[in-house]
């Protein structure tokens, strides 16, 4: 049994979907430090089991859904004695590498199954998060040591983010600081105080919401809205401090209780990076502070802080509490020469580029000079624990999981720190994998005793229960019945760092192993240019060098190194070619390492069909057979990452081995062959999946046909000339579509835009992920269908263009003079279409575009419409005229 026919693919789609919602509920491990696009454990953990187990073993040995909705498989137990006895399924004496270790998720998970890991990042803070996620250490030091210096800390800098409640004059603990920016008008020289909204918290069920009054010449600017949600109606009376009376003039608008002045709080001074001044100049933003060569100055105008009963409250900043701020900026003066604070500048780059835009030089110029000190203390304390003697734990482990907490923590804490009025609280630096200023930034309080999400205490309460995990694992799946999510402790398991036999931070282009020393390869290679990693991740390597840099050589360099990071990026010159060459690099190491018989998996995850092309290439260029492929869940569809870019919300899994064989194959031989055995192949994976869409079919598909493309490779020819890899592709896509498709089988003339225009037409309406690996059978996406006017809707519903709706953008192709050479097929005999039907003379566009394929994609399109008159207008000769 080939260990793909092994995975629960439908179960493997919940269980990732539950783990990428909340990872630190489900997979604690990986909530230990930031790293991006990470995939599911639970995927990782399938494909492990998968591999490691015999033949005996077959999908619902691995994880199987009982009728009372509950789970069994040895996904839940591995050494479940009833379906593995003695341990004897499962061979665990194994070697698993993987050459793009990232985040860590093939290397934990195969190393809690048992089987000895290597692996190679040349990401120095992938490569910690990797080290500090499999390292052994005490917990119950590392948590007495954390409480210490966090006490420590707060002794000494706590009063710094205090301020004094209003109504009973007592200090309290503040939360959040509201900033705004200030900006010179370009035009009057108006200082404008920048302003998306003016809404600070909406109003809850256990919480006043809040409005910031834009009127500067108000006392007191806050509005509190204790019951109401929404905006107020045209014609209400909002009575006012000294008793004056304000109707309100339009719906939606607010007044401020205590000055009278009418506002819209959805209209700020400030959208899609321009301001407008009260004068009604506008201006962009960062052309503003270029011209001025200015960074961004901020002012703090408000905080949240919780009063002495325990409620969360949002306020005026003041004068006090200004005065406090300032102190903070003395003491880190007084300070800073002895705090591990970074001095590197920020390099040009892709992402990077972001920043320099608007004039910030230094990575320390992202935060707030309280912060500054207070992270430069928090650190320093945490360097100091290695010098500390435990009876029971060694110092060092602890002091390194200290400052990975801190690390962790600035994902949270920076002036790319935007607030979340929704949920009150504020947002990751990284809400998108890249990096975003902000014009009205928010502050926190790392210290907070509340534990928010920004509290570095709720970052050390994600590493110790990642930690913990690791010393007693566990699964969770969610019972279909009865919706309750079942927790299982996997006793025999966990992850140590005695199963790591190597962890290598360099580039895995050269690997340091033995010929056919490896019994698998399972990774997750860069996604061409989607994620640039060493651009964002300098965002804490310049705090983690501080810290590491007299114990570790990953550590030496100023900056995470670039020039041999596997990605596609324009401001690195790394093209297409450096990104194939470096990636086939890899993978040729990878196939040298491997054993004969072994087996090599990655997952890969790109909407962009060049993308795939490019993997595909190296991958058999580097000596691999490609035996199959599956698609499988990776993020959740509300993931901001893909919810609003039409990323794909799925993953493929890629399987390849070293089979190869030496004989010749011609395209039309491949064309053949391959038209019957996949209807068989169709035929074997809808019994052996039964909920399988034809979507996901056609993906398993492309990769049962490259295995016939890729087991020849190089000599598969036509007319005498090697056949490359995206002519192969070109081949089996058409081959697949008229298994599945049956009747779309138009003219290979017809261009790849209206063909898969026509077979959508066909299907109707479908999500996103759907319409997106149908068109990956045709090297498209469905941003391709969106530029031509061909496709709408929501990702839950994209829907054809229908023709009438089109008429305007293909009359606009035309009107550019280019006499219908840049216009498609379907735009061609959609236009005939609508002169047709509005009794227009279509005589002088028929006589240029009629030719027997555009009929047969007229007839086509009469028939999945249900409208002849795509067929009649086709029908018609110049003699009617």
């Amino acid at each position: 049994m080939e260990s793909w026919d092994k995975l629960p693919l439908n179960l493997m789609d919940q269980l990732a979907e539950k783990e990428t919602y909340r990872r630190d509920v489900y997979r604690p491990i990986y909530s230990l430090h930031k790293w991006w696009a990470r995939r599911p454990g639970s995927t990782f953990r399938c494909l492990g089991l998968a591999a490691l187990t015999d033949d005996t073993i077959d999908k619902d040995d691995i994880l199987t859904e009982r009728d009372s909705g509950s789970h069994d498989g040895l996904y839940i137990d591995s050494y479940n004695e009833q379906l593995n006895p003695n341990d004897k399924h499962i061979d665990r004496d194994v070697t698993v590498l993987d050459p793009f270790g990232g985040g860590g998720t093939t290397l934990v998970e195969l190393n809690r199954l048992g089987a000895d890991v290597i692996g190679y990042e040349l990401n120095p803070v992938a490569w910690w998060t990797e080290k500090k996620s499999m390292d052994d250490v005490n917990l119950d030091v590392l948590k007495r040591e954390f409480d210490r210096i966090l006490e420590e800390v707060r002794e000494e800098l706590g009063e710094y983010y205090t301020t004094v409640d209003p109504e009973t004059g007592q200090e309290c603990e503040v939360l959040y600081y509201f900033q705004s920016q200030r900006i010179p008008c370009l035009t009057c020289k108006e200082e404008v105080q920048l302003f998306p909204k003016y809404q600070l918290a909406k109003t809850m069920k256990t919480r006043s919401g809040a409005l910031y009054c834009p009127n500067q010449g108000c006392d007191d600017r806050i509005i509190e809205l204790k019951e109401r949600n929404k905006g107020r109606q045209q014609g209400d009376k909002v009575s006012v401090v000294g008793g004056d009376t304000i109707t309100v003039s339009e719906d939606g608008h607010e007044v401020c209780p205590n000055c009278g002045h009418e506002f819209d709080p959805n209209d700020g001074t400030y959208g899609y990076g321009k301001y407008t001044c009260s004068s009604g100049h506008k201006h962009d933003v960062k052309e503003t502070l270029q011209r001025h060569g200015e960074q961004p100055t901020f002012e703090r105008f408000a905080l949240q802080y919780v009063t002495p009963r325990g409620d969360k409250r949002i306020k005026e900043f003041t004068d006090v509490d200004e005065k406090r701020v300032k102190k903070a900026d003395i003491h880190l003066s007084g300070e800073r020469p002895e705090l591990p604070i970074p001095q590197q500048s920020i390099p040009s780059g892709d992402k990077t580029d972001a920043l320099l835009n608007y004039n910030y030089e230094e990575f320390n110029e992202l935060y707030t000079d309280r912060h500054l000190l207070t992270f430069g203390l928090l650190f320093k304390k945490a360097i100091e624990t290695r010098q500390q003697q435990f009876e029971d734990a060694a110092a060092t482990k602890v002091s390194e999981l200290l400052i990975t907490t801190i690390s962790a923590s600035l994902e949270y804490n920076s002036k790319l720190c935007r607030w979340h009025p929704g949920n009150s609280k504020g947002i990751s630096v990284f809400e998108r994998h890249a990096y975003s200023p902000k014009v009205q930034p928010v502050e926190p309080n790392p210290l907070n005793n509340a534990g928010n999400i920004s509290s570095l205490s709720n970052f050390f309460d994600k590493v110790y229960d990642a930690k913990e995990f690791c010393e007693r694992p566990f699964e969770k799946v969610k019972n279909s019945r009865n919706g309750d999510v079942e927790q299982f402790y996997v006793e025999r398991e966990s992850i140590s760092e005695r199963r790591v036999r190597g962890l290598n931070c360099k580039t895995s282009e050269r690997l340091d192993e033995a010929d056919e020393s490896v019994d698998f390869v399972i990774t997750d290679p860069p996604y061409y240019d989607n994620v640039q990693y060493s651009e964002l991740s300098d965002y804490f390597y310049v705090w983690l060098r501080e810290c590491l840099y007299d114990e570790y050589d990953e550590f030496k360099p100023e900056l995470v190194p670039k020039a041999r990071e596997i990605v596609a990026n324009n401001s690195a010159n790394k093209d297409e070619e450096f990104f194939v060459e470096s990636l086939a690099n890899v993978f040729s190491e990878c196939n040298r390492v491997l054993k004969p018989e072994g087996e090599m998996v990655f997952t890969y995850h790109h909407n962009e069909n060049e993308a795939w092309s490019v993997i595909l290439e190296a991958l058999i260029r580097s000596g691999f057979t490609i035996t199959g492929a599956y698609p499988v869940q990776s993020e959740m569809p509300n993931n901001p990452h893909i919810s609003e870019l039409d990323n794909a919300e799925y993953d493929i899994l890629v399987y390849a081995n070293k089979e190869r064989v030496d004989e010749e194959l011609t395209l039309t031989e491949l064309r053949q062959s391959l038209f019957f055995e996949l209807q068989d192949i169709e035929a074997e994976e809808r019994e052996r999946h039964e909920d399988l869409s034809k979507a996901d079919l056609g993906v398993i598909l492309r990769g049962k046909c490259m295995y016939y493309y890729s087991k020849h490779y190089p000599d598969v020819y036509t007319d005498g000339e090697n056949v490359g890899i995206a002519e192969a592709l070109d081949t089996v896509d058409s081959v697949i579509e008229q298994v599945l498709e049956g009747s779309v089988n138009l003219p290979a003339s017809i261009d790849p835009l209206s063909q898969a225009y026509a077979a959508f037409c066909q299907r109707g309406s479908e999500e996103f992920d759907n319409l997106n690996k149908h068109l990956l059978a045709k090297n498209l996406n469905v941003s391709d269908l969106e530029d031509e006017k061909l496709v709408k809707g929501p990702r839950n519903k994209k829907e054809p263009v229908a023709a009438d709706e089109r008429i305007t953008y293909i009359e606009s192709k035309l009107n550019k003079g280019s006499n219908g050479d840049a216009l498609l097929d379907i735009d061609k005999v959609q236009y005939l279409y609508h002169l047709y039907k509005t009794d227009q003379n279509t005589a002088e566009y028929l006589k240029e575009w009629k030719t027997n394929d555009r009929e047969e994609l007229a007839e086509f399109m009469a028939e999945v419409t249900n409208d002849e008159r795509y067929e009649n207008v086709m029908e018609m000769n110049l003699s009617q005229f």
